[in-house]
Order: structure tokens, then C-alpha cells, then sequence
């Protein structure tokens, strides 16, 4: 059903239908001077009074209009749609309500919105002539020395190597006896001795004895065997002999060196051998002590 609306502010008049004050609650924007207003509100002529009965059927109940009021208001109450966004550009009149008349010009819509207004800000003086350009000078480029790196690096690799040489000096000699005559004339530089292993796990005493001197009187002979059962020859051990008596307590202790618990004709600078056997045999004298047993370790 057609109807005619007016717009409040040009007064041009336009065709609408049922469909168009539907949407948007019914707000329009005139296509000649591009005002909004609500068409419903708006209108001069309805056609057999049946759009103004669907308006008022989807209305909300009011409250009751007494006849002196009649003339004093106008209720009109606008559809739950969701309101038309003012400031969306592609909105025009002509898309919701053509303009009765045929050859009226669309005017196009555009919203110029005042820039918000801020403090002025001032720059003082002493940034207004900032140059970009750094204007420092330069620092003088240093020239590559290549040879230095190299030198250093062939410095660090001879201090590594001689610390590994002077902390396994021994294993190296003992593991490899060709290389012994280098460390040690290397040891007489840096003060230091190419000994012989002393690994203690690797050597046990077995078939300890004592018995007295059938020559000498107040004189006990002591023997027993050294075992060595490492790979490399190991420095012999220093033998701690505890001599008890009934009670088990100690009457006499002694620790034996290896000149005096070998031979003369033992050397000690060569050591036990690796997988071999080295009898023992030393003295003792105990001065009439009451000895009944003995206890017997080796150590370094």
C-alpha cells in the first residue's frame, strides 16, 4: 500500500510503501537536502486508512488519550529496529523512498565531521633545528691483523698440550714406555719427576707370616708377597706391619719401606712389574714384648 510522507525540513514529498517505514523504524533521509526524519511521523495521505491500523497494531498499548489531549499530541511509537547508523555513507533517500517525482536529481550524501579540537602544541626553539645528520666524527677504522689470531690460537693449543703432558705424565710413561725419555727430559725443564703409577686397587699382599729368628733372640722375621694385577708396572707400596698381643691390642707398629723389606737385588726405581709377583721379607725386633699376632697393609 502506498503512502505519501513530506519531509519537515524542504517539504519535498515522497512515495513510500509498507516495506520501507518498516525499515529502519521508519527513519529516512531525503533525497533533496539530505535531512533525516521519520517517515511514519510524516506522512499527509493514506490510502483507505489501513497503514495507519497496521502502525497502530504494532505499537506497544498506550496510555489512554482524553479528547482535550487529542489535539495536543500525537503518539507514534517506533518499531524495535535496530537504528540506522547516520554516518554510513552508501545510506541515500533513494534507496529506501523514490522520489514521486521522476526526474528529480539524487543528491549524493557525504558527512564532512569537525576534527576535534586539541591544545596547541608548541616546539621550542632548541628542537626546531635538529639536524638529522649525525655530525660526530668518525672512529678511525682499525686495520685487520690476521697473524695475531693465528699466533694466539697456536699459543693456546701448546699451553693445552704441555698441561695434558705434565698432569699425565705418569699413565703416559707407564702406558707407553717410549715416550718416557721425552718426559722426562721435558720434566727437568718444568721441575717436576716422571714417577712410577701408585694405583692401590691394583696390588694385594698375600701369604703374610711371621715367625721368630732361629738365630737371634727377641727378633721376629716377617715375609709375605706383593701382587701386582694391573696392566703397567706400579711404584712398590710402604708395608704398615701391627704387631698385637693376646688382648688384640697393638704392642708394636712399624711401616716397612721398599728398600727394607726388598733385596738388594730389586730395583726400586723400576717398580712391580705388571702381572707379577715380588716376595717380601723383613725383621723385627720386639724387645721381650708379648706378641701373639700380627696385622698387616699396604699404602703409599
Amino acid at each position: 500500500m502506498s503512502l505519501i510522507t513530506a519531509c519537515p525540513a524542504c517539504h519535498t514529498q515522497f512515495e513510500v510503501d509498507d516495506a520501507q517505514l518498516l525499515a529502519y523504524a521508519g527513519k529516512v533521509r531525503c533525497g533533496e537536502c539530505s535531512h533525516v526524519f521519520d517517515a511514519r511521523a510524516s506522512i499527509v495521505q493514506a490510502e483507505e486508512g489501513l497503514q495507519a491500523e497496521m502502525l497502530r497494531a504494532e505499537e506497544p498499548e498506550q496510555p489512554a488519550i482524553t479528547e482535550n489531549d487529542a489535539q495536543a499530541f500525537s503518539v507514534v511509537t517506533e518499531l524495535p529496529v535496530a537504528p540506522i547508523d547516520p554516518l554510513e555513507p552508501d545510506f541515500r533517500i533513494a534507496d529506501a523512498i523514490p522520489d514521486i517525482r521522476p526526474d528529480a536529481p539524487v543528491p549524493a550524501i557525504s558527512w564532512n565531521l569537525p576534527a576535534e579540537e586539541g591544545p596547541e602544541v608548541t616546539i621550542p626553539d632548541f628542537l626546531r633545528n635538529v639536524s638529522v645528520t649525525d655530525d660526530r666524527p668518525s672512529l678511525p677504522e682499525k686495520t685487520a691483523r690476521p697473524w695475531l689470531f693465528s699466533a694466539l690460537s697456536v699459543v693456546l693449543l701448546l699451553t693445552l698440550l704441555f698441561q695434558y703432558l705434565y698432569f699425565m705424565r705418569v699413565n703416559l710413561a707407564a702406558n707407553y714406555p717410549a715416550t718416557k725419555p721425552l718426559l722426562q727430559s721435558l720434566c727437568k725443564l718444568a721441575h717436576c719427576e716422571v714417577a712410577l703409577p701408585h694405583d692401590i686397587a691394583q696390588l694385594t699382599i698375600d701369604d703374610a707370616d711371621i715367625q721368630e729368628h732361629r738365630e737371634r733372640e727377641n727378633v721376629l722375621v716377617f715375609s709375605s708377597v706383593l701382587i701386582n694385577h694391573g696392566d703397567v708396572p706400579q711404584a712398590y707400596p710402604d708395608i704398615e706391619l701391627t704387631l698385637t698381643n693376646m688382648a688384640d691390642e697393638p704392642v708394636l707398629r712399624k711401616i716397612l719401606k721398599p728398600t727394607e723389606y726388598l733385596t738388594a737385588a730389586v730395583s726400586v726405581d723400576q717398580g712391580l712389574a705388571a702381572q707379577q709377583e715380588q716376595p717380601v721379607k723383613a725383621t723385627l725386633g720386639v724387645e721381650d714384648k708379648a706378641v701373639t699376632g700380627f696385622r698387616v697393609a699396604i699404602a703409599y
